[in-house]
This record gives structure tokens, C-alpha cells and sequence, in this order.
């Protein structure tokens, strides 16, 4: 008997590796989709605080007022005349969208690029997170990437959402490192695929 459950166990381990979600979007099937993103390209709007980033929210964890390793870099962008600049740090730095509507049958492509000059750069997660409207959330998706010198796309596809899905956002995790910056910049995400409703 414990012979069996062994093997039971063995066959539902090299289950889960082979099996793998088929649900992957790419740049192509964002053409003539709406970017659901606000200040997707993080243009500066105003030089005054909170007014600075409108579309998008920024956390450190630790929580500080001190946003002195957070800027807008004039000279290092790939859309626009900006991208966000976040300079090394101790706080883990969370950068999340402003909320958009989602469908439970909506299929979502979520994209970022980002760049470092770090030596020991971290890894870096995309997430995008769906919710009811009461603020429960139903669904995540991420992709974590260590990043380079060059331009990164990180991506992130999502799909066959939990009933009650109202709302969602995308959100940039960056872990604490010691030297160097990273940009992010041409964040967006797009509704690419409708399924279809039995």
C-alpha cells in the first residue's frame, strides 16, 4: 500500500512539471488595444509632490516620507521625454498603477522595460493583481527577471479570472540593493483576448 501512494506521489510531482499554462501573449497581440495605464511613459506633470506621477502610486517598506532615491530621469528614457529613476536603497520599493477594470473573460498583457547599471542587480517582479470591487483580490500574475545594462521587457500574461473580477493593477516590486539605479519606463497593459462564454 505505502508502495502505491509512493508511486501516486512521484507520478503528481513530474505532473506539475510538465504541465504548463498556455496562456502567453506577446507584443503582437497588443496592436490596436487600448493601454489601460495612466502616464504609462511616467511623463513628469508637475514638479510638486504628489503631483509629480499622477497614474501610479509609490511605497517603500519600510514605510518613510523620504523619496530621495525616487525621480523622474530627463536623460534615460525609451518613450517619452522621462522614465522613473529609483537609486539604491535599503526599503524594498513597490511602484503601483492606478486602477483600471478588467472582465472575467478579458484576456490581459502586462508589460514593463527596465534597465540597470547595478553590478549586483536585483531581481525584479512584474505583478499584475485583480480584485472585486470590494477590494478582494481574485486573481495574480508575475514574472520575476534579473535585470541588465540593456533594456529588459518584463512581461506578464493573465487570464481565466475568478467570478466577481471588477478591477486590477500592475505594480513594479524592487527588492533593496547597494549600488547603482534602475529605470522603468513604457509600462502598460492591454485587454488582448476575449474568451469565450460557455
Amino acid at each position: 500500500m505505502s508502495f502505491r501512494i509512493g508511486l501516486l506521489f512521484v507520478a503528481m510531482a513530474l505532473s506539475a512539471c510538465v504541465v504548463s499554462s498556455t496562456l502567453i501573449f506577446t507584443e503582437a497581440d497588443i496592436e490596436d488595444s487600448i493601454n489601460l495605464i495612466a502616464n504609462s511613459g511616467f511623463a513628469p506633470y508637475s514638479m510638486m509632490g504628489d503631483k509629480a506621477l499622477p497614474g501610479w502610486n509609490i511605497h517603500q517598506d519600510p514605510s518613510t516620507k523620504d523619496a530621495a532615491n525616487i525621480s523622474l530621469d530627463p536623460l534615460i528614457s525609451l518613450k517619452g521625454d522621462s522614465s522613473l529613476k529609483i537609486s539604491a536603497s535599503n526599503r524594498q520599493i513597490t511602484i503601483v498603477s492606478e486602477p483600471f477594470n478588467v472582465r472575467r473573460y478579458g484576456g490581459y498583457y502586462a508589460r514593463i522595460m527596465a534597465l540597470t547599471d547595478s553590478p549586483e542587480a536585483p531581481q525584479v517582479t512584474l505583478q499584475m493583481v485583480t480584485f472585486r470591487e470590494d477590494g478582494k483580490i481574485t486573481n495574480r500574475f508575475r514574472q520575476k527577471r534579473k535585470l541588465s545594462g540593456e533594456w529588459d521587457r518584463m512581461t506578464v500574461s493573465a487570464g481565466f479570472l475568478r467570478p466577481g473580477v471588477s478591477w486590477a493593477r500592475i505594480s513594479v516590486i524592487i527588492p533593496p540593493f547597494k549600488e547603482g539605479s534602475i529605470w522603468v519606463d513604457d509600462a502598460g497593459c492591454w485587454e488582448v483576448h476575449g474568451f469565450k462564454i460557455d
